[in-house]
């Protein structure tokens, strides 16, 4: 489990600034690519099934497996080619809203140790929407636009400070 706390006091001291809000956010490549990744990965599961049993149970866990790690390795590759990490902290400061790396996922993991993009509240381009739960944000600012998204769906962790990072983004 994330300690909130922590990662306001951590990016806080990164920063070099006090953080009015923190959260983690998922990167942002589209409603496409994240299925493709798990049919892959569903695909993968029935072939590795087929070796260990015809037991129905097993067959439904293996392909919810293989539908998680497909989708986990289409974020991981679009995040290394951004140069970025597939999740990420988005953190508010009084002047800035700054994308910090995260080794780990929404629910456990450590940083950040780097800033990855800052951008001037005065003067960065803040856009949102939203397909059910998830809410999808894009921050630009001259020629660097970067996408993230959150969840806020009943079983989402961090739903206190995805909501309060929106609200300092002027989104909800």
């Amino acid at each position: 489990m994330v300690d909130h706390a922590a990662l306001r006091k951590d990016s806080e001291a990164l920063l070099g600034s006090p953080v009015q809000a923190a959260a983690l956010f998922v990167i942002d490549i589209g409603r496409l690519a994240p299925t493709v990744g798990g049919i892959t990965g569903a695909v993968v599961a029935d072939s590795v099934t087929e070796l260990i049993t015809d037991n129905l149970l097993a067959d439904g866990f293996a392909q919810g497996v293989g539908y998680v790690a497909g989708q986990h390795a289409v974020y991981a590759n679009a995040a290394g080619a951004a140069g970025l990490t597939p999740v990420m902290i988005l953190a508010v400061t009084e002047e800035y809203f700054s994308l910090l790396d995260w080794n780990g996922n929404v629910r456990s993991g450590t940083g950040p140790t780097m800033v990855f993009a800052r951008f001037e509240r005065t003067n960065a381009q803040v856009t949102a929407s939203q397909s059910g739960p998830t809410h999808h944000i894009t921050l630009t600012q001259n020629d660097v636009s970067i996408k993230v998204q959150c969840n806020l769906g009943l079983l989402a962790p961090g739903k206190k400070e995805m909501r309060d990072v929106l609200a300092a983004l002027g989104v909800q």
